[in-house]
């Protein structure tokens, strides 16, 4: 896997320090990349429309944009003096993630990098509906971040190596590439996990079921597991990289051995959905989500 040399950077309004920016950055440490800086801003009291006329609603439209341009351009000069390509967009939208969207489908970049949404009332920023938006319907590969800096603290890649689909296959083959190139930049450990679940007798059942040994089909479905991620693995040079096979759902599994290890950044694969169920929370990846507490990099089939 490259590093990626299209990289588009979310800036979320005025501050200090940029984390979104500064992992960017680190990028151009090891490749020449083009950075386009962007900016969504919307005002609602442009709708005050018995108040403001549409001259006034129009200048102040203008003043608002040239105003947000003038900040993006001081950042583009550090970039600039850095001998870092880039460039600066900043667009007038109602909603955040469509603008994120429709700058996406312009530029097709390698990478976007985000500041997750905080909200002080919400413990996990990955609930925000914004970020859960774009980690979903997004077509780029989408890393969100909390801190402005890499940490000397493990990457975690999930993925299954029991996919027999083409389009998953593919997509643990771009999970393990792409988290090989990230321990290379942050100079961190890489670990992968799978997790898996076997059949349980439940008390309302036949007590036919008893003579079935189900503690030795868990040993076999660990096994059959174990296997197939150290097949993966080997293909992709990282049989030397620890591993984890748990048993369990992927929802609480992968949070847990994340915490464990203490890990910066988990990556993983979503597969967006559309139409009514589009419209509902409920895959792996957003259950994954609602119990981490690291940056988040996704990825989607590329078939």
């Amino acid at each position: 896997m490259n590093i990626p040399k299209r990289i588009l950077v979310v800036i979320s309004g005025r501050h200090t320090e940029h984390p979104a920016l500064e992992r960017a950055l680190k990028f151009a440490e090891f490749n020449d990349v083009h950075i386009h800086l962007f900016n969504s801003i919307y005002e609602p009291v442009m709708e005050l429309t018995d108040v403001l006329s549409s001259e006034h609603r129009k200048e102040m439209k203008n003043q608002y944009m040239a105003d947000r341009y003038l900040y993006m351009d001081t950042l583009a000069d550090i970039l600039d003096k850095k001998g870092i390509s880039c460039s600066v967009n900043v667009a007038w939208h109602r909603e955040l993630h469509e603008a994120i969207e429709e700058i996406v489908d312009e530029l097709e970049p390698d990478l976007v990098i985000k500041r997750i949404t905080a909200d002080r009332s919400n413990i996990n920023p990955f609930a925000m509906p914004i970020d859960r938006h774009l980690l979903r319907y997004c077509k780029a590969p989408i890393l969100l971040v909390r801190d402005p800096h890499w940490q000397n603290k493990p990457i975690l890649a999930a993925i299954d190596p029991t996919a027999t689909d083409k389009k998953h296959i593919a997509l643990n083959h771009s999970i393990l590439e792409y988290s090989k190139m990230l321990a290379h930049v942050t100079k961190t450990q890489l670990h992968s996990v799978n997790t898996f679940e076997t059949p349980s007798m439940s008390p309302s059942m036949d007590v036919g079921w008893a003579n079935i040994d189900f503690e030795s089909i868990k040993v076999d479905f660990s096994n059959a597991h174990k296997n197939k991620m150290e097949s993966l693995l080997k293909e992709h040079d990282l049989f030397i990289n620890p591993y984890h096979v748990i048993e369990g759902p992927a929802e609480m599994a992968i949070p847990k051995i994340a915490k464990k290890i203490d890990a910066q950044l988990l990556i993983l694969g979503t597969v967006g959905r559309t139409g009514m169920s589009g419209a509902f929370i409920g895959n792996t990846a957003e259950h994954i989500l609602a119990n981490m507490n690291c940056d988040i990099l996704t990825l989607k089939p590329t078939l």
